[in-house]
């Protein structure tokens, strides 16, 4: 899964490099030659480096010049000094100047193999950190959670992600919001070859057009206005894992153009950089839409829906799935319990009102509902969760006078939603699980005007 390390090698002597060159690619390393300092940085510039192996005296620009250059552009990069006219002052000057190690010609081969290994292990680690810290940010929490499956069709679903974790190729994974994709995401994604690295989310609803580079693919110090720092896009902190791009149905054309081109070379290039980098990523996606209706309509573009289309999960809304609303519940509890304290059971009264309820917001719906009504028990200083305390719109088992459709079921939700948030759109899109541009459409679509 790894890429192979990449060695920039900075030396004007021609003979030394071809030997050095020939000996790290033997040894499965990408080798970058450079004859002077001034071509050294324009090789870094171009071309993503794990470590550089450096001279002191060169043409042009002097190695010591080239090595606070190479830190100012890449922190973590590390570097190996070369040189034949060593002195003490040299060699404190270049450690402090951030070398990782000095080495005096005529080195050794086997020597500066060694050092080569261990500066590039010294750099991936770093970046990884720098990334794992990044990725922490990023990284939803619900998508660690175990995945609770006593329905049929649910132990179906995993079995068949089961099958796919073991492939690189893209999976596209379909079904109502919040009926738990991005928790099969992170399944596949914990049972394949790359569980080590990291699983990152980007929620491609919540993505305008201006933020679609910088959140994919990052962007370098001074890029823009208030670009204070250099930041990895979404696609560099996946590099050896997995990266969900959820609602992927809503990404903004610009943005589909751009990840289509990623998905077809492995390349990309941060906002403000000439540098491409290749990233191995395997790519998820999911969506609430039916993305051939959008191709059909214009709105997807058919290339990059062929590339994510490769398999295909259909997620069944819960509703469909009543097998798995008490387990569920039960787990919901557990969570909202913390360590050490007893998680709360549930009466039979409210399970018999959570199996009556449809369920229009799916699971996210109903974890909410769990998270509220372990408050409310709590504070009332109850042992269990009662009926009253899931505080269920018609959490009565209903009669047949009182059925209504789940597009119904899901405009009355919605709308108690806002009344209860006082019209806050941001708030109760958050409460609902959808982006505020896909409660807007909703909206508009059953021409009701938010509280």
């Amino acid at each position: 899964m790894t890429r192979a390390a990449t060695i920039l090698l900075a030396d004007d002597e021609a003979p030394f490099r071809q030997n050095v060159a020939e000996r790290l690619t033997s040894r499965g390393y990408r080798v970058v030659e450079a004859g002077d300092g001034d071509e050294a940085l324009a090789r870094v510039r171009e071309t993503a480096v794990d470590a550089v192996v450096l001279d002191v005296i060169m043409p042009r620009t002097d190695g010591l010049t080239v090595l606070r250059r190479l830190r100012d552009l890449d922190p973590d990069l590390q570097v190996v000094m070369l040189t034949g006219q060593g002195t003490v002052e040299t060699v404190v000057e270049a450690m402090k100047a951030g070398a990782y190690h000095y080495l005096a010609k005529p080195a050794k081969l086997k020597e500066l193999e060694m050092l080569v290994e261990r500066a590039v292990e010294k750099t991936r680690l770093a970046r990884q950190n720098r990334v794992y810290r990044e990725g922490l940010r990023r990284t939803r929490a619900a998508g660690a959670g175990p995945v609770v499956a006593e329905s049929k069709a649910m132990k179906l679903i995993l079995e068949r992600a089961e099958q796919l974790a073991g492939t690189d190729s893209p999976v596209l994974l379909e079904g109502e919001t919040g009926t738990g994709k991005e928790v099969v995401a992170s399944f596949l994604h914990r049972r394949s070859p790359r569980a080590e690295g990291m699983f990152s989310v980007v929620n491609c609803g919540a993505l305008s057009e201006s933020l679609i580079d910088a959140e994919l693919f990052g962007y370098e110090k001074g890029a823009f206005t208030g670009a204070t720092e250099s930041r990895p896009g979404v696609l560099e902190v996946a590099d050896g894992g997995t990266l969900l791009l959820d609602e992927i149905g809503d990404l903004p054309p610009p943005g589909q153009i751009r990840l289509l081109r990623f998905l077809e070379h492995g390349l990309i290039r941060r906002v403000g950089s000439s540098r491409e980098q290749p990233v191995d990523a395997r790519v998820l996606a999911a969506t609430h839409r039916n993305l051939e209706t959008e191709v059909k309509e214009g709105r997807f573009r058919e290339d990059l829906w062929h590339r994510l289309v490769v398999f295909r999960l259909a997620i069944p809304p819960l509703r469909e799935r009543r097998d798995d609303i008490v387990p569920l519940a039960t787990e919901f509890l557990s969570r909202a319990a913390g360590p050490g304290v007893p998680p709360l059971a549930l009466a039979e009264s409210a399970r018999n009102a959570l199996l009556s309820w449809p369920w229009p917001g799916n699971v996210r719906e109903l974890s909410h509902a769990i998270e509220r009504a372990a408050f409310a028990a709590r504070s009332a200083g109850a042992g269990e969760i009662l009926e009253a305390h899931l505080a269920l719109p018609g959490a009565r088992r209903p009669a047949a006078g009182d059925l209504v459709t789940i597009a119904e079921a899901e405009r009355r939700h919605v709308e108690a939603v806002l009344a209860r948030l006082e019209g806050n759109r941001a708030r109760a899109a958050e409460v609902l699980g959808i982006s505020e541009r896909h409660l807007y459409r909703l909206l508009q679509g059953w021409e009701v005007k938010a509280p």
